[in-house]
C-alpha cells in the first residue's frame, strides 16, 4: 500500500523565486539599459560632488577651518566609484559585443552575467552615495590649534624614504643648519609630494615650531595673511603690497615660524632666529641666490619605479599572461624613472591584459611617447614650464638641439659646445659652458663626469614633443637617433628639414639625393655607412 506525503509551502515562495530569476536574467536582458542608468547616475553624483567642492570652497576661506572628516570621506568614495565606473566602461564595447539574439543571450553567459550585476551593483552604491552627499549640510569645523594644516596626500608614494629624514632633520636642527632649505629636482620628480610630507610631519611629531605655513609664491602674502587671520579684514585686502609685508612682520616677528614656498625666490637677505623656509624649485640657480642648504631630489631608482609602476596596475592584469610582467617593466623603464611619467602610464594601461596592447604602447613611448594617453597634457605640459622659464630663446634652442643625440646618451660638452657655435647660438666656447651650466641648473641636463652631460628620458620626449609641435615651423627637426635603422628614411620625409639626426643606427648606404634647401645640421654618427651616393653633399 503506498503512502502519499504532502507539504505546504509558503504561498509566496513561489513568486519570489521567479523575482530572483528575472532579477538575475537583467543583469544579461538588461544590460544596454543599466548601462544607460548607471552612467546617468554617475552624472547625478558628478554634480553633486561639484556641488559639495563648490561650496567647501567657499566656507573653507575664512582662517583656521577645514572640510569635516565626514565630507572627505565622502569625496573619497566618490573618486573610488569614479574608478570603477571607468574600469567598467573601458570594457564596455566587447560586454556588449557578446550579447546576442537581439541582448537575450550571451555568447559567454558567465562573463556576462558577472558584468551585469556589476553595473547594476555599483548603481545601486553610485545611486546611495548621491543621496549621502545630498544630505550633507555642514562642510567645515573648526580646525584644531596645530603648527600646520594636514594636507592630503596620494596614497602611493615610493622613493622618498631616505630624503625625508635629512630634509626634516635640517629643519628640526636649529643649530647646525642654514634657515633655508631648498628642494631642487626635475619637474614631475615628487618634490610637491616630499613637501607635503614634511608639512604633515608637523602634525604628527615633535618640533618647536609655533606655525607652520603652506604657501605658493604667487598668493605668497595673502596666504599667510590668510593662515594669521587677516583675510576676514576687508581693509587689509585693499593695502599694497608694502603695508601688508608690515602688518605680517608685526604678527610673525615674535614667533618661530616656518614657511613652505613653493617655487619661490624671494631674495630674504637675513633671517630671524627660529624661521626656517623651505622651498621647492626645478632650479638649483633659485637655490643658490637664497643662500639655501640645497637638496636635489632625484628620480627613481629602477627597483623604485618598478615598485611604483606595479602599484599603478591591476595585479590581475599582471597575472593575465606570463608575458605581461616582461612588457610591463620595459613600459615602465621607457618612463625614465619619473613618478609623474610612471603614474600617467601606468594608470592609462591599468586593464589592459592583452600582450598586444602592451607592446604597441611600448613602440608608441619609444617612437612618439606625446601620443600616448595623458603624457601631453598631465607630463608634457608641466615639463614645458622649464624650458618656457630659460632666460633667451637661443638658450632654449641649445636645449632642443640635445634631442638629436639618442636616448641616454653621454653627449661630449666640447663637441656639443662646437655644434652649438656652428649653428650661430653663441659666438666662443666659454659662452657655451655657461650655457650648459644654465640647463644644468634648470634640471634640463644632467651631469655626466666632468666631460659630458645627458638628457632624462622624459625631458628628451618633451624637447621632441616641442620641436615637432610647438615650434615645428621654427626648429623643423626629424629625429631617427638609436632606433636601430637599417635604412636611410626616404628622402620625401627629409624636405623642410632644418636639423636631422640619424645617429646610432645600423644604415650601410645613402643610396638617395635629399632636396635640402632648408638642411642646416645632418648627424649620422655611429652607422655603419660604407655607401654614399654621389651627389649626395
Amino acid at each position: 500500500m503506498g503512502n502519499l506525503i504532502s507539504t505546504s509551502l509558503p504561498p509566496d515562495l513561489f513568486s519570489r523565486t521567479l523575482h530572483r530569476v528575472g532579477e538575475q536574467a537583467n543583469y544579461v536582458w538588461g544590460l544596454k539599459k543599466n548601462l544607460e542608468g548607471l552612467k546617468t547616475e554617475m552624472r547625478k553624483l558628478t554634480r553633486t560632488r561639484d556641488d559639495l567642492v563648490n561650496k567647501v570652497e567657499v566656507e573653507e576661506q575664512p582662517r583656521r577651518t577645514r572640510r569635516t572628516n565626514r565630507v572627505a570621506g565622502w569625496l573619497e568614495d566618490v573618486q573610488k566609484l569614479g574608478t570603477e565606473f571607468t574600469e567598467l566602461q573601458q570594457v564596455r564595447a566587447q560586454e556588449m559585443d557578446r550579447l546576442c539574439l537581439g541582448g537575450l543571450c550571451s555568447k559567454n553567459l558567465v562573463s556576462s552575467y558577472n558584468y551585469g550585476r556589476e553595473v547594476v551593483e555599483l548603481t545601486d552604491r553610485v545611486i546611495n552615495l548621491n543621496k549621502d552627499g545630498e544630505k550633507i549640510a555642514v562642510v567645515v569645523e573648526k580646525a584644531p590649534d596645530g603648527a600646520a594644516i594636514e594636507l592630503p596626500l596620494e596614497q602611493t608614494i615610493v622613493g622618498q624614504e631616505k630624503l625625508l629624514p635629512r630634509v626634516w632633520r635640517c629643519i628640526t636642527d636649529q643649530q647646525k643648519n642654514r634657515g633655508i632649505i631648498g628642494l631642487y629636482g626635475i619637474g614631475g620628480v615628487g618634490k610637491t609630494t616630499l613637501l607635503k610630507q614634511v608639512n604633515n610631519n608637523f602634525c604628527h611629531q615633535q618640533h618647536n615650531f609655533d606655525v607652520v605655513i603652506w604657501a605658493a609664491v604667487q598668493t605668497f602674502q595673502d596666504d599667510i595673511g590668510k593662515r594669521i587671520g587677516f583675510s576676514e579684514d576687508k581693509k587689509w585686502k585693499e593695502k599694497s603690497l608694502q603695508d601688508k609685508a608690515v602688518d605680517i612682520s608685526s604678527i610673525l616677528s615674535p614667533k618661530k615660524f616656518r614657511i613652505d614656498l613653493t617655487e619661490l625666490g624671494v631674495p630674504l637677505q637675513m633671517l630671524n632666529a627660529g624661521f626656517k623656509i623651505v622651498l621647492k624649485t626645478r632650479s638649483a640657480g633659485v637655490c643658490d641666490q637664497m643662500d639655501s642648504k640645497n637638496l636635489e631630489v632625484y628620480s627613481l631608482a629602477h627597483d623604485e619605479a618598478w615598485k611604483l609602476f606595479q602599484e599603478m596596475i591591476e595585479r590581475s592584469t599582471l597575472d593575465s599572461h606570463t608575458s605581461i610582467p616582461e612588457l610591463a617593466e620595459t613600459l615602465a623603464r621607457e618612463c625614465g624613472r619619473l613618478p609623474l611619467a610612471l603614474k600617467t602610464v601606468g594608470r592609462a594601461m591599468k586593464s589592459q591584459k592583452k600582450v598586444g596592447d602592451r607592446e604597441r604602447a611600448i613602440e608608441k613611448m619609444r617612437t612618439s611617447a606625446s601620443t600616448f594617453s595623458g603624457m601631453e597634457e598631465n607630463v608634457f605640459l608641466r615639463l614645458k614650464f622649464s624650458y618656457d622659464s630659460l632666460s633667451m630663446d637661443k638658450l632654449r634652442s641649445c636645449l632642443l638641439y640635445c634631442c638629436l643625440y639618442p636616448e641616454d646618451y653621454k653627449i661630449p660638452k666640447r663637441s656639443l659646445i662646437d655644434y652649438w657655435i656652428s649653428e650661430g647660438f653663441m659666438a666662443d666656447f666659454d659662452r657655451g659652458c655657461e650655457f650648459i651650466n644654465d640647463l644644468l641648473h634648470a634640471c634640463l641636463l644632467e651631469e655626466e663626469g666632468d666631460d659630458h652631460v645627458k638628457m632624462h628620458d622624459m625631458i628628451r620626449e618633451m624637447s621632441l614633443w616641442i620641436a615637432w609641435t610647438i615650434e615645428k615651423e621654427k626648429k623643423n627637426f626629424l629625429v631617427r637617433a638609436g632606433v636601430k635603422l637599417t635604412e636611410a628614411p626616404k628622402v620625401k620625409e627629409w624636405e623642410g628639414a632644418k636639423r636631422i639626426s640619424l645617429m646610432a643606427n645600423e644604415i650601410e648606404s645613402l643610396s638617395e639625393i635629399p632636396t635640402r634647401p632648408c638642411l642646416v645640421t645632418l648627424l649620422l654618427d655611429e652607422n655603419f655607412i660604407k655607401e654614399i651616393v654621389v651627389g649626395f653633399f
